[in-house]
């Protein structure tokens, strides 16, 4: 997916529309990257998403912010007004602590290499049009936030249509979430030549050999979900987050 051009793009088209000191929109690699110094609110009725973000934008600005980035989007009151959340950055902003995951409307973001050793205990599907990941991101978090989810990985991202929609899967965890029984998607195969000379050799070499029947890193959990939303890449451009890719035999 290049969403995140997308999302780069639409900043510099929105650029065009503030002031010369306008404090900028930040892309969720960047914001991540920074720790902010404040968390603003922005509520008023607000035709699309540019002009919300154009809102925050200027409220950041007037506060001393050199960059914002929005972390929440909701419906406020019953009269159409939108309530948007920001996170504020000072330009000589302190690094982020790299350890820490996301939390998004209280589930947590889950990176690759945790999702994988952990077993899903559902899915959750959603499809629309969305701007930026952050709208992504805060449709599948609220899907997640009504099964009782503790945290969350996207696993299939794909074009629905050709109108731009989306269909994003992701797998669901309970904060008590069983661990999974996974191996080195490297491993030798255990048919192989090499495998059955690893196997004879023993020790240490045997050890590389794969274990017949047990999951690798780089496959999904095929407990929960449909397979073709959580083990197949079809469907448009896709962001695949697992790798799809047949093991050779040696």
């Amino acid at each position: 997916m290049k969403l995140k051009n997308t999302l780069l793009a639409s900043a510099l088209i929105s650029a065009t529309a503030f002031s010369v000191n306008a404090a900028t929109e930040l892309t969720p690699e960047q914001a991540a990257a920074l720790k902010p110094y404040d968390r603003i609110v922005v509520t008023g009725r607000f035709n699309a998403i540019g002009d919300a973000v154009a809102a925050v934008s200027r409220r950041a600005d007037k506060d001393g912010a050199a960059s914002f980035y929005v972390v929440d989007t909701s419906d406020f009151g019953s009269g159409g007004n939108w309530r948007v959340v920001a996170d504020v950055y000072k330009a000589d902003a302190e690094k982020a602590e790299a350890s820490k995951n996301r939390i998004i409307n209280g589930v947590m973001e889950l990176p690759k290499d945790q999702a994988v050793l952990i077993e899903p205990y559902d899915t959750v599907t959603v499809q629309g049009f969305y701007r930026s990941q952050p709208e992504v991101n805060d449709a599948i978090t609220k899907a997640a936030r009504e099964k009782g989810a503790y945290s969350f990985y996207i696993v299939r991202q794909v074009d629905a249509n050709q109108g731009g929609n989306q269909r994003i899967t992701a797998f669901i965890y309970k904060a008590d979430a069983k661990k999974r029984v996974v191996q080195s998607p490297d491993a030798i195969p255990a048919d192989s030549d090499a495998g059955r000379a690893a196997l004879a050799a023993g020790g240490e070499a045997a050890k590389k050999v794969e274990i017949p029947g047990v999951a690798t890193t780089a496959s999904p959990s095929a407990e929960v979900g449909r397979f073709f939303e959580t083990q197949s890449t079809k469907g448009g451009r896709t962001l695949s987050r697992y790798r799809m890719e047949p093991k050779l035999k040696n």
